[in-house]
This record gives C-alpha cells, structure tokens and sequence, in this order.
C-alpha cells in the first residue's frame, strides 16, 4: 500500500537507487497529466498557430532530406528557433496537419520536463550544503513542488496552445541542462562527469534553439554553482568574481546572435509604451504573474490580457510598490544567501528568468507561458513551507487532517481549472468569445472574434467584432491596427462593397507603409476593378516587403495571366505551388496558360487535377466543357456537362451559369457564356434549361 508510513514506495524491485520513487513519479505525474490535459489533444488551431505552422511551407516537410530539413530551420528567411520549428516539421511529416499529433507532442515535452524538474530538484536537495537541513524531505519536497508545478493553470497555454512548444520545449531542454551539469559537477567518475558535461552543452544549445529566453541559462547554472554546490563565503564570493564574467559573455554573445541592440529603441516607435514605461509597468506584470501561481483562479486566466501602463512610479498607485515589494523579494533573496542559499536561489532563479522578456526588449508586456521556466523552482519554497506546517502540527492530528484535505482540495482546483481552460482553447470561437468577456476594452481580441465569425460566414456578428475593434482604437502593437483594418476590408470585399473595401485598405496602408497585405488588399480591387496595371504595381510592392508569402505569388501569376505575360505567369504558379503545395487556384492559372497556349492536352490535365481539388468549381467544369468540345471527345464532355447539371440542382441552367460567373475576374478562366451553353444545349437534353 502506497502511505506516508512506506515513503510513497511502489513494491517494486528495482536495480538503481530510489527505483521505486522514481517510477511512482513517472506513473503518477503520467496519470495526472494526461486527466487533467486529455481534453486538449483534439483543441483547433489557434492565433499564432496559423502563422507559424499552417501558412508556414517551410515545416510542411514531405521529405527527410537535407536540403527540405535545412529549410524547417527558417522563418519568412531568417535562422530563428530552429528546433522548435524542425518539431513542427516532425510533426506535419507523419501526420499532416492533424492537431492531435501536435497536442500530444506538446504534453510529452511538458511530461518530460516535469521529470527532469522532480529529478533536478530531487538531486539537489541531496547536495553536501543542502543534506542536513533537507535531505530527509528530500523526496516529499521534490513530488510535492514538482506536482504543483506541473497542473499549475499557468503552464496551460505553453501546453495547449500549439505554437507555444516554443516556449515548453525550450523549458524541457533548459531543466535538462540544469540536471546534467548538476550530474556532471557532482560526478566522482571523470568519463561520467565528461558526458553529462557533453549532455549539458547539447540540451543548452537545444535550449536555445528553441528560444531566445533560454539566453539565461549559463547565468542561472553559474548562481546555482556558486549558491548550492560552493556555498556562498568569502573566498567563493572572490573566486567566483573573477569567472562571473564568462557567463556573462555567454549571455551578451547569444543576445548579439540574435538581437541588434540598436533595433530595441526603434521597435519602440510601434508600440504604445516607451521603454521607460515598460520597465515601470513590468514589475506589476510580475507581481500579477505570482499572484497566478499562488491563486490560480479560472477568471484571472486568459490568452491577452490587459494592463494599464504605468505612465510614472504613481500612475497607477500599484506601479511603487510593485517595485519596491520587488525589490524586498530580491534583497531578501540577496541577503539569506549564505543562511537559506536553496530558498534565494528558487527566488533569484523566478526574477532572472522573467529578465529578458520582462525588461529593455520592445515585447508585449504579458504572456502567461512566459512563466513556464520561471516558475520552475517557485513551487520549492512552497513544499518546503507545507510540509513544515504538517510536521509542526504532527501532534494537533485534526488540524493536520484539515491542512491534507486542504492540500489535496488544491491540487484538485488547479486540475479542474486546467481541465477548465483546455475547454476553451478548444474552439477559436471559444477562446475568442472568453478573452472578449473579460477583457472588452482590446481590440485585438475583438478583432480576433470577428475573424472567427468571418470564416463562418456570419456577417451582422463579424461587422460588429471588427467596428467594435477599430472603435476601440487600443493595441499593444500600434501596427496591429493596420491589421484590423485590413481584415475590415476583406469582410467589405464578401459583401461586394469595393469601394468600402478599397479604403480599409488604404487606411491599413497609411498606417503602415510596410504592411504588405494591405498593398495586397489594394492590388485585388484594382484586379476587380479591371486596372490591372495598377495591380501588378502593388502586388510587386507587396512582394518586395515579403517575397515568401504564397498568396502574394498566386496573385501575380492571375494578374500576369491577364496582361498576357504567359511565361512570367506559369513561373510565378510555380513558385506559388512551391510555397504552398495544398493551394489550387496556381493550378488553374497553369490550365488557363496551357489553353491560351493552344496545348489543350496539358490544359485538360490541369483542370482536371483542378476539379479534383475544388469539384464544386463552375469555371473549372466550363473550361473542362469548352476543351472537351474543342478536342472531340464527347463522352468526356457528356459527363462533365451532366456533373455540372448536378450542381446546378433545380435552378435552370443559363441561370445558374450565369449566376455563378458573374464576377470571374478573380479567376484564372473567364468563360464566354454564350459558346459554352450552346455547347451543353447541343450535347444535354434538359427541359430545364
């Protein structure tokens, strides 16, 4: 029986030292994770899903050589976070877009790292400096933080929101560093000691691989050393000042990889904060975050949230003693550091690893995954506290009874918030409607919603989500409103208001001059409006600003199509196919350039693997008529006309034909009606006609 009295064993025989602690924490931890997380593996794509991984041709891997894995590692051209997106590409490779792939291998890393944190934390309670005091709760202290730990609501969105992998990845690697050097340093074996140290440099560079936050973490293995291997004296206090340096240099290399120093001023110009008051308000933004984690009530949780910003050290009143309770925390941490080192260490380690998202670089000013590696160790000083209580109480045993059931209330709370939120990251309906009800004053959210309804095709609620948007007029990203703009002009456009459309636009356009979707906008009215010159000048504008976007590519074949620039067209659907290989409109654009080229075989093909794609298409199916007719091949012709017959159910045929290509001009074929229903009343008998 599993009791305090057996230490929590498993009655196992087992070959290593604490076998049987270990295996209960691997099925516990397993059992737990995958009730309170079941309901995620089936959640939808979400926000920055689509960018990252469904517009992303980079990680639609279909093949594992070098040259296809060489291109996961870049986004829009740039080396960034390779790893993390090289999963991705894992990912779509053996299942596609599928989202239960993705969602379970998001909660095995978030399983793996809460391993690797109870064994980090586990170990570490048994050095020489921390035995004596802690050795004996050692296991208690290291199952009780790592649990809480691991349900903690907080970690829901680097778990279930699919893209955040970024974010709890890099967390996997970064505890599995920490634990190798740990091995490693504590290693009496010189080889053993060798290969953890190889273990620790390799999850290290994985780390950072994944993310640029893991920046931290030759800092945090230096104060670990210094803290809770040496011991804080005077002589380490002096030998450690002069190798401090190293890691630092680490840390300010890994930054100038990635971050030109000079680009933080500038990316302050876009957004509505200055640096100055971005450091003023962070500091409330980490007191909210601990005030998750210590209280993690469902209400409190959402994806964006909204804080005002501190504009002075009184404006809000919070904004001072935010600061100074930070500062409190800090100077404590400092000053126990030779008398409770593990509890400042657990401190030092929360405040460091929020650094670099949470001071100078222009980010937005709150993310609740950002805590996935802070939070690491901030449940340590919590066991500790618990389960000093209960030993101090071991004689009052109703009060002791109380503080379990408290405890075991607790777990179970968190558990039911995280099972709670994964329901609303089902939908994006969901997650969109959620973060609208309790922050109504963004407008992103707003915005955000009114995509949701736009793909349902549900016009009276998108126009109400985008108007209430703009309205609102605030962003965290003064560019994002050229966003909203933009998307303002894509709901005109379904409506057939071109003229409404054409000015969203030109707005998102004004606003930002490098926003090349709205250039992009502006080229398809013009398209519509038959200035395709005026198009082709934007869509090369747009290019230009980004050369890997797919759709852009798609555009230009269609507009080269229309000035008769076969050649140029063809390649440009080419690379449109390159980019994104599920798009089908290229795939007419190449059928309509094989026909106007005369090569009506090649033109067949390519619309039949058109049809294929997209079988409800009218234009594709009187391309297919007039080339049939054209070619002589009447049986091929009969069955194209009488499945177009079954598309048009009960509408008469010149109606439906003529319905369903009244606006073709966004269409690689436009079909001479006339000819092409004289070719079906020649070859179908319908009274309907």
């Amino acid at each position: 029986m599993i009791t305090k009295d057996s230490d929590f064993k498993l009655s196992t025989r087992c070959q290593f030292p604490d076998g049987n602690r270990y295996i209960f924490v691997l099925i516990t931890l397993f059992v737990f994770l995958l009730i309170i997380y079941g309901n995620s593996l089936h959640g939808e794509w979400h926000f920055d899903d689509k960018l990252n991984i469904l517009q992303n041709a980079n990680v639609h891997l279909k093949d594992l050589s070098w040259p296809d894995i060489n291109d996961t590692f870049y986004f829009r051209g740039r080396f960034l976070r390779p790893v993390s997106y090289f999963s991705f590409a894992l990912n779509y490779y053996f299942g596609g877009l599928n989202v239960f792939g993705y969602h379970l291998v998001n909660l095995v890393i978030h399983y793996i790292s809460a391993i690797f944190l109870f064994l980090f934390i586990y170990n570490t309670l048994k050095l020489p400096i921390l035995r004596d005091r802690y050795g004996a709760d050692a296991y208690s202290i290291s199952l009780l933080s790592t649990f809480i730990w691991a349900i903690s609501p907080v970690q829901v969105l680097a778990v279930s929101y699919i893209v955040q992998r970024m974010a709890s990845m890099a967390g996997m690697f970064y505890i599995m560093a920490m634990y190798f050097y740990l091995k490693g340093r504590t290693s009496n074996d010189l080889w053993k000691g060798l290969v953890f140290f190889v273990l620790c440099a390799l999850s290290a560079l994985l780390s950072f691989g994944c993310k640029q936050n893991t920046a931290m973490l030759p800092v945090s293995l230096f104060l670990f050393d210094f803290f809770l291997i040496q011991g804080v004296t005077g002589e380490t206090i002096k030998k450690n000042m002069k190798i401090a340096v190293i890691p630092l240099l680490i840390l300010f290399a890994l930054g100038a990889f990635y971050t030109n120093i000079l680009s933080i001023t500038a990316g302050y110009n876009d957004r509505p904060f200055t640096l100055a008051e971005r450091l003023l308000t962070e500091p409330r933004v980490i007191i909210f975050y601990i005030s998750l984690l210590l209280y993690p009530v469902h209400s409190h949780f959402t994806l964006l949230h909204d804080i005002y910003i501190s504009r002075s050290l009184f404006d809000p009143w919070t904004t001072l003693p935010a600061i100074l309770l930070i500062a409190l925390i800090v100077g404590y941490a400092i000053y126990a550091t030779r008398k409770r080192p593990l509890i400042s260490f657990c401190i030092i380690f929360f405040f460091l690893n929020h650094l670099i998202e949470g001071s100078i670089i222009p980010l937005e000013l709150i993310y609740e995954h950002r805590n996935y590696i802070p939070s690491m160790l901030f449940f340590v000083p919590v066991a500790i506290l618990i389960l000093k209580a209960l030993d101090y109480l071991s004689y009052r045993k109703y009060i002791q009874i109380f503080l379990v059931l408290g405890i075991a209330f607790l777990l179970y709370d968190m558990g039911h918030t995280v099972h709670a939120r994964n329901e609303i990251l089902k939908t994006d309906l969901s997650l969109w409607t959620d973060n609208v009800n309790k922050y109504p004053d963004l407008s992103r959210p707003h915005n955000n919603l009114g995509c949701v309804y736009f793909n349902k095709g549900l016009r009276f609620e998108t126009f109400q989500e985008f108007n209430k948007a703009t309205q609102l007029n605030r962003y965290m990203k003064l560019g994002n409103a050229a966003v909203f703009h933009f998307n303002f002009g894509q709901f005109f456009q379904t409506i057939r208001r071109d003229d409404l459309a054409l000015a969203q636009f030109k707005k998102a356009f004004s606003i930002r001059p490098d926003y090349a979707p709205a250039l992009f906008g502006i080229a398809m009215v013009e398209l519509k409006k038959g200035n395709t010159e005026e198009a082709y000048v934007h869509t090369i504008k747009a290019l230009e600003i980004n050369p890997h976007s797919a759709r852009q590519h798609r555009l230009l074949s269609l507009i080269l199509l229309r000035l008769g620039r076969l050649e140029a067209a063809l390649k440009e659907s080419q690379e449109t196919l390159e980019l994104n290989s599920e798009d089908t409109l290229p795939v007419a654009v190449i059928a309509e350039v094989f026909r106007r080229k005369g090569e009506n075989k090649k033109a067949i093909h390519y619309w039949k693997t058109f049809l294929e794609k997209s079988p409800r298409s009218v234009e594709a199916h009187l391309a297919l008529i007039e080339l049939y007719s054209l070619t002589g091949q009447d049986s091929l012709l009969n069955k194209t006309i009488s499945r177009l017959m079954n598309l048009k159910g009960n509408k008469n045929i010149r109606d439906f034909v003529c319905e369903s290509t009244k606006d073709t001009r966004l269409f690689p074929y436009i079909p001479n009606t006339e000819r092409v229903l004289a070719i079906i009343k020649d070859n179908f008998a319908d009274d309907n006609y």
